[in-house]
């Protein structure tokens, strides 16, 4: 053979890099026109010694082919499919003839190639079958001549010729590539109907594509730039897309049985183009994810933890410079695919799960009533089982979780997150393993991604709880604040200098106080004793993680005014503990009412509409929602330096918003005035109307400075001295006959009025001419507006007269009895009617407690919150307080609670602790005595006693929880000395040197409910102080009958009835008769109190705390003797009960 012809190197540049474009002309091979079936049965005819012209012919028929699959309408589409239609069809073996296969000379040039290692036709063969099947498959003309033609490759002898091709060195990627295409094209023609005939030659049609999908995208057909040609894995991997595509259910579970095989799939899938990668997802999900009888077992295996770690390594996949801007990136598509496998239970990943039950808890839903022992396992502290450790049933997601990096990766962040949605037993899994991640303070983008995780994480929904046994509480507490956010760590952000990281973790817990006071809802709505229970815990152990109250404080006050949204943000948060975490806030002194005072001021000064008034209107809602709850509020205290006290600057807000919604101020005023009686209640329009709209501003008057400053000093002597007033109106009312007065005249008319006529005297010396006049102009709308809403019309005239007569005093010419008959509304004046409908500010008593009854759920839920702190608490195993004291200063003992600790101690059931407990007593007692603490010998003097006190006691039995919760409050207050408790303290213990256990409970009730105040203003303080005392202080039966033989409830009853006793006191009561339920209190109460009847009179009267007292008649009875209690009233209590709680 001759050698091939040399071209010059300028004509080897201009040679084609592809086949020539085809022109108009038919194909023709030789000279000879392709015009008919006869032609191609020539071309085609087998010639054993004429290599080189077989080779042609199959790369003339190729062109044919092409013509007809890529032509570009050049060509007669429709003569050439059907000469190609008559040829094939003559090279079909007639009826009968088993001997005979279709397109003989074509497989019979195969076979040639194939004994004569004659690589270029065995290249060619296979390629050109491969596009004659992918050319005539989409016309139902060759159906029946495509179908023989499959099933004749797939004969012995053919199955021979793909295990040449297939089984060749793998850098002949050119015998490879046409044998897969070719199985490819056989596998999907006709809708796979002769796929299953190809996976039963699995052991030639199979062979080594594990090998073929390892092999990666570098294909060696790249000339001069142009397209490259697919490489053996995009060959391999488009062969077994479509075996999974058109495979029956039985064998595509075969195929993906393969390990081998499956993992070769996703190995080097991230250096595939974004197509195949494309065509990989879409064909997995339509044909594996998708297909509903397919077996969940197969699924799994090809997504397992392992696959999707591999897809979820595409998210950082190198785009193309090139790629389209708009189109969906690898990363978005890959995102897409997780999320559909990852989070729907019939995709192959996700299990059904129970939430947050782990595997084997749920057994106390479904079968504790049919078998009782099952309610042990509650009692056996599953709470506190899952603490580093907890099972699941979706491990294969478990294990995929910790591999992502959701604070580095927003992808992953997301992916994780919508995981955890769906299947929320993960988040305790993924918090208790992944432990290597640190949530210490640095000003990182690390820090910030994984505080913004950690924020999504709690802010996630409360999934359905359906099973009537609560959760473990571990599990459901790292949903609410995960396991790196704990106490220290939290501390440390706050008290960061960096703003960011202070508002993110402020932010942070903001939102799980907000969770946790949904699932409090939720489990008090439950209305049964495991759920009040399990509330208890989960708030103890959300308690230990959050930082304490006074680093908040602290932070609040060091914050400069430029850091607004920082600053509404720990005020938010301050606001929740008080209204969450009482037993929080209130162990820290926190008088807000130089703050107060301060936002009130801004409020009114800065102008409505700007960012700044917004957020100042935010900051103030917090104040008032703490100030309402914090007891060292001190609304009747003037602050140095400011001119009104916090009370009088909340009106005159409230008065200046007069146009806009103001729901919060309305209520908290209404609750205070009622508090202290400064406004009769008694009439159907309240009498806090007719004084906010006579302050209100008209036409031509406006409240001036020197009639708030008289108003606030008039209000501040009426709370501090009320009696004197109330002297003052009986001496009113005697200055009249019966026949003369309407009514008694204290039933309804408003204390202040009187002391308005005290002090007129004295401030009107003060007053210039236009202040004087802005004085009487107020004084004469208010008493024509009181007059109007029914207060006592007799005394309203004697005040006129009698401020009338003082000199250089002139009230407004209107007469008070013009108003009679008149509504409040059509006293005022016409430019305040329409405000006045607007903002509904006519609240009657009527009304207010129909709302409070229908209010729906909102009141009983909050009231149901504060119950779930009324178990008495349980006695801890090993005891710290008998240590603590021991590594610390006197100082830091007693304002840690140590030394209170340490003489609870006293109150074990231990004899043993008890013994210890006062020996630690008295020899803290001697290093008190040694030490430079100030206020040492008032608490020496303290412990002495108690020591005396016990010595005799806690030898047979415990001593009794009151002295030891009187003695652990009084360590509190003597280490104040401005505490309001702390004379009356020092003069308990000056009374005696050793305690009368039996008269305690009855010793204090009788001092501070019946004796005057140390201060004027802190006669409700007191109360409630010895309130919390009493609730403290019962923890066992014992307790209750000491309780009863000082007569305790019967006083308590008796005091709770007063019409002026505050709201908050009436709900510490209620609080003590609900604790008393959990000592087997409820049958005295009931039996020997007359409660459940004090409950109706209450509910009939219509006062407050409605729901409350349903809820403490509801427990009692269900927790009292249900026998000896119908003996006794004959089934009438349980009637009542159920009268008052419907």
């Amino acid at each position: 053979m001759g050698k091939r012809t040399t071209f010059p190197d300028e004509e080897l540049v201009s040679l084609p890099n592809k086949r020539p474009k085809l022109e108009n002309d038919p194909l023709s091979a030789d000279g000879k026109v392709i015009q008919s079936s006869e032609d191609l049965r020539k071309l085609l005819a087998f010639q054993q010694d004429a290599t080189p012209a077989l080779r042609q012919n199959i790369q003339t028929f190729k062109g044919f082919l092409d013509s007809i699959l890529y032509g570009d309408g050049s060509f007669d589409r429709p003569a050439n499919l059907s000469m190609l239609l008559d040829y094939l069809q003559s090279t079909l073996p007639s009826a009968g003839d088993m001997s005979s296969i279709p397109l003989a000379d074509i497989i019979q040039t195969w076979s040639f190639a194939a004994q004569s290692n004659h690589d270029g036709l065995l290249s060619a063969v296979p390629a050109v079958l491969a596009l004659l099947l992918k050319t005539i498959s989409s016309s139902i003309d060759f159906r029946e001549c495509g179908v023989q033609l499959c099933k004749a490759l797939l004969q012995k002898e053919q199955i021979r010729l793909f295990d040449r091709g297939l089984t060749a060195n793998k850098s002949k990627e050119r015998l490879i590539s046409p044998c897969l295409r070719l199985l490819t094209e056989i596998t999907s023609f006709d809708g796979g109907s002769t796929a299953r005939k190809v996976y039963q030659q699995r052991d030639v049609t199979f062979k080594r594509l594990e090998i073929f999908l390892s092999m990666g995208n570098q294909s060696s057909s790249i000339v001069n730039g142009d397209k490259p040609r697919p490489s053996i894995r995009k060959n391999a991997l488009q062969y077994v897309l479509s075996n999974l595509r058109f495979q029956d259910q039985a064998t595509k579970g075969d195929i993906l049985s393969q390990p081998k095989l499956v993992r070769a799939i996703f190995h080097s899938i991230s250096q595939d183009s974004r197509e195949m990668i494309f065509d990989t997802l879409d064909s997995l999900k339509k044909s594996v994810v998708l297909d509903n009888l397919l077996r969940r077992k197969y699924k799994s295996r090809l997504l397992s933890e392992w696959t999707l770690s591999q897809l979820a390594r595409l998210y950082d996949y190198h785009e193309a410079a090139d790629t389209e801007e708009g189109n969906p990136t690898v990363a978005d598509v890959v995102h897409d695919f997780l999320l559909f496998v990852c989070t729907m239970v019939d995709r192959g990943v996700l299990v059904e799960q129970h939430e947050w039950y782990p595997p084997g808890t749920e057994v106390l839903t479904k079968h504790r009533d049919n078998d009782p022992s099952l309610l042990d396992i509650e009692h056996s502290d599953t709470r506190d089982k899952f603490t580093s450790k907890v099972p699941v049933r979706n491990t294969t997601l478990a294990s995929f979780l910790q591999g992502l990096r959701p604070y580095a990766n927003s992808y992953h962040r997301a992916l994780v997150l919508a995981i955890f949605n769906t299947a929320p037993e993960l988040v305790a899994d993924y918090f208790f393993k992944k432990k290597t991640f640190s949530f210490e303070p640095k000003l990182s983008a690390t820090w910030i991604g994984y505080s913004a995780f950690l924020f999504s994480t709690v802010q996630l929904s409360v999934p359905s709880i359906q099973y009537d046994w609560p959760p473990p509480t571990s599990i459901v507490l790292e949903s609410i604040l995960p396991q790196p956010l704990n106490q220290k760590v939290l501390t440390r952000c706050i008290n960061q200098r960096a703003g960011i990281v202070s508002f993110f973790v402020v932010r942070l817990l903001a939102v799980a106080f907000q969770k946790i006071e949904t699932l409090l809802v939720l489990w008090t709505a439950r209305q049964e004793e495991r759920w009040t229970k399990a509330g208890s815990h989960l708030l103890a152990g959300f308690c230990q993680r959050c930082p304490q109250l006074k680093h908040l404080i602290t932070a609040s006050r060091s914050i400069s005014e430029d850091h607004i949204m920082l600053r509404e943000a720990l005020l938010r948060l301050i606001a929740m503990y008080y209204k969450i975490t009482p037993q929080l806030a209130l162990n820290e002194k926190l008088d807000i009412s130089s703050m107060l005072v301060d936002a009130l001021n801004q409020v009114h000064q800065t102008q409505g509409g700007t960012l700044d008034h917004s957020m100042r209107f935010l900051e103030l809602d917090h104040l008032l929602e703490i100030a309402r709850r914090s007891p060292e509020m001190s609304w009747w205290h003037k602050p140095e330096n400011v001119p009104l006290s916090p009370f009088t600057s909340l009106l005159r807000l409230h008065i200046s918003l007069y146009s806009t919604k103001r729901d919060t101020t309305w209520s908290l005023l209404q609750s205070l005035i009622r508090e202290h009686s400064i406004l009769q209640h008694e009439t159907s329009i309240l009498s806090l109307n007719a004084l906010v709209v006579s302050l209100t501003e008209v036409e031509n008057w406006k409240a001036s400075d020197a009639l708030y400053s008289f108003l606030d000093s008039c209000i501040l002597r009426l709370v501090r001295k009320p009696i004197l007033y109330y002297g003052e109106l009986e001496k009113i009312g005697q200055d009249f006959s019966a026949a003369t007065l309407d009514e008694n005249p204290k039933s309804s008319i408003s204390l202040l009025f009187v002391v308005v006529m005290d002090q007129w005297s004295f401030f009107s010396e003060a007053w210039s001419k236009a202040e004087l006049t802005n004085a009487a102009g107020w004084l004469s709308r208010y008493l024509e507006y009181s007059a109007s809403i029914g207060e006592n019309l007799t005394v309203l005239r004697t005040i006129k007269s009698r401020i009338s007569e003082l000199p250089c005093v002139e009230l407004h010419k209107s007469s008070l009895e013009c108003t009679v008959g008149k509504s409040f509304s059509t006293a005022l004046p016409k430019e305040l009617r329409q405000s006045l409908n607007k903002n509904d500010i006519r609240i009657s008593n009527e009304d207010e407690t129909r709302k409070e009854k229908h209010s729906g759920q909102a009141p009983v839920a909050e009231s149901a919150v504060v119950l779930l702190h009324l178990r008495p608490p349980e006695e801890p195993e090993d005891h710290p307080g008998l240590s603590r004291w021991t590594n610390k200063a006197v100082l830091d003992a007693v304002e840690d609670g140590a030394v209170g600790e340490l003489v609870l101690c006293l109150c074990s059931k231990h004899e043993e602790i008890r013994k210890q407990a006062l020996l630690n007593i008295r020899v803290l007692a001697s290093k008190l005595e040694a030490s430079e603490y100030v206020e040492w010998q008032q608490l020496y003097l303290l412990l002495e006693e108690v020591v005396e006190s016990a010595k005799t006691i806690i030898t047979n039995k415990q001593f009794p929880s009151i002295a030891g919760i009187i003695a652990t409050r009084a360590v509190t207050v003597l280490h104040d000395p401005l505490h309001f408790m702390y004379i009356k303290v020092n003069k308990f213990l000056n009374k005696s040197p050793k305690w009368e256990i039996a008269k305690l409970p009855s010793y204090w009730v009788d001092k501070v409910f019946l004796h005057s105040p140390a201060n004027d203003d802190t006669h409700q303080r007191e109360v409630q102080w010895v309130v919390d005392t009493l609730i403290d202080g019962i923890r066992t039966a014992e307790d209750m009958e000491l309780y009863r033989r000082c007569n305790i409830f019967e006083r308590l009853l008796s005091f709770a009835a007063s019409p002026t006793l505050a709201p908050t006191i009436l709900e510490k009561i209620l609080h003590l008769f609900y604790r008393c339920s959990f000592v087997e209190g409820s049958s005295t109460l009931i039996t020997r109190c007359g409660l459940v009847s004090w409950v109706q009179a209450q509910l009939m009267s219509e006062g407050p705390q409605q729901a409350l007292l349903k809820t403490v008649a509801r427990r009692v009875h269900e927790t009292c003797d249900a026998i000896r209690l119908a003996e006794w009233s004959d089934g009438c209590i349980a009637k009542v009960v159920e009268n008052i709680t419907t």
